[in-house]
């Protein structure tokens, strides 16, 4: 596949970490891990939004299927116009009126008409509607002050779609607008690939459910389960939490060996370090084919990312902090997810935004930095979050973030920054 030089499998043996890769070349590696195939399933209509198509779809009916008006007026043959000003209108019999959604129930002759709404299907032999506007309703007679050429203000058959047409093509994420195009074709069947399914789970003894009213002492609320799950499913994919496991060698082992057998990617929060207390790389050694393609990368906040693959399974191991471990998921697995989804990169949402005050960061690592927009004289502006990886409310104070080089220890007021929402 071309993966990262020096990964390093397990043949048995106790794995060695790969050295701090550069945020460039972790976000290369994943770029080249070939899509999944999943397995494709039928879902109804109403479920098909955000869904990703597995086969073209043809249409089976022509959109419309009949000719219909185009606005409010009167149906007639064009030549019947011909000649017909202001000065000297012409005079035609009306034998019918027709609404949106009746059927026609006679046949134009020579210098007839038939009133037809927006919408409402064209007696035979019809082929151009008057506005109402140009017309004066005299009895049953229609007095015409401007003429016509065949086809004006008719819609017809096929115009939206042809039958036979391939109308979304595979690949194609299933957006409003196509859930509009297939409804007029009367397909309430979609074929869909299903989603990647992804097992969650955070790591430590620290950690409580919110299930628990009274926090003791030494306790803190899992966070990043709450917030990574919402994160992953805003990407298109299934989230399979499976709760907290303790610092303890057979917990996180059980975890990890359920997380597998159930899901398509592993994600888990805390036990990245290469600290002895930190029991993640400990389990993975456990594995046989394991590879271990990254175990930290110069990124600020969350240097000890691991990323490992073991066959057609990926596990990510995410730090403990909630902002380092989101900054790193919305740099790395955000759009690594999305791709597998077939939802939009996360470019596709960005804005570009001045900034506002001189903003430093640490040369030789990528930072994620916690941005506030603030609008000045009508101008929005950049201002950096002055809190840590280690504030919980980092992020909640935060209308997004930027992402700065390694090589980048300034960066002056008045430069224009991408800026990612959350």
């Amino acid at each position: 596949m071309g993966l990262h030089d020096g990964f390093i499998k397990n043949g048995g043996k106790t794995l060695k970490f790969l050295k701090t890769i550069r945020v460039a070349e972790f976000k290369n590696l994943l770029d080249q891990i070939p899509r999944p195939n999943f397995k494709e399933e039928i879902v109804s209509l109403e479920e098909s939004y955000n869904r990703t198509l597995s086969r073209d779809i043809k249409s089976k009916i022509n959109v419309p299927h009949f000719r219909k008006s185009r606005m409010d007026g009167y149906a007639v043959q064009a030549k019947d116009t011909f000649g017909a000003e202001e000065d000297n209108p012409i005079s035609v019999e009306l034998i019918e009126i027709i609404q949106a959604g009746d059927e026609p129930k006679r046949k134009l002759g020579k210098n007839q008409c038939a009133y037809v709404a927006t919408g409402a299907a064209l007696p035979e032999n019809a082929d151009s509607v008057v506005m109402v506007e140009f017309t004066e309703k005299k009895g049953d007679k229609i007095e015409i002050y401007k003429a016509v050429a065949p086809g004006t203000n008719v819609v017809n058959i096929g115009h939206d779609v042809k039958m036979g047409d391939i109308i979304i093509k595979k690949g194609s994420l299933i957006d409003l607008a196509t859930i509009g195009i297939l409804a007029s074709c009367g397909i309430k069947e979609i074929p869909v690939f299903k989603k990647p399914v992804i097992a969650l789970f955070s790591t430590g003894n620290e950690l409580i459910t919110h299930d628990t009213s009274i926090l003791p002492v030494g306790k803190i609320y899992d966070i990043n389960s709450i917030v990574l799950k919402q994160a992953i499913e805003n990407t298109g994919a299934v989230v399979n939490y499976l709760g907290i496991a303790r610092d303890s060698f057979d917990d996180l082992k059980q975890k990890m060996d359920l997380a597998l057998s159930q899901s398509d990617i592993v994600i888990l929060s805390g036990g990245t370090s290469k600290g002895e207390g930190d029991l993640g790389p400990k389990v993975l050694e456990q594995y046989r084919d394991i590879e271990i393609l990254v175990h930290g990368v110069r990124i600020k906040p969350g240097k000890p990312i691991i990323f490992t693959k073991l066959k057609e399974k990926i596990i990510f191991i995410l730090p403990g902090f909630p902002t380092s471990a989101l900054s790193c998921f919305y740099i790395f697995i955000d759009d690594f997810l999305r791709r597998f989804s077939g939802f939009p990169l996360r470019k596709k949402f960005s804005v570009k935004i001045e900034v506002g005050e001189r903003i430093y960061s640490t040369l030789g690592r990528h930072e994620f930095k916690a941005i506030k927009i603030k609008e000045e004289g009508g101008v929005k502006k950049i201002y950096p979050v002055k809190t840590g990886s280690e504030a919980i409310s980092t992020i909640f104070q935060a209308d997004g973030y930027i992402e700065i080089e390694e090589l980048e220890e300034i960066i002056e007021k008045g430069d224009i920054r991408e800026v990612h929402s959350f």
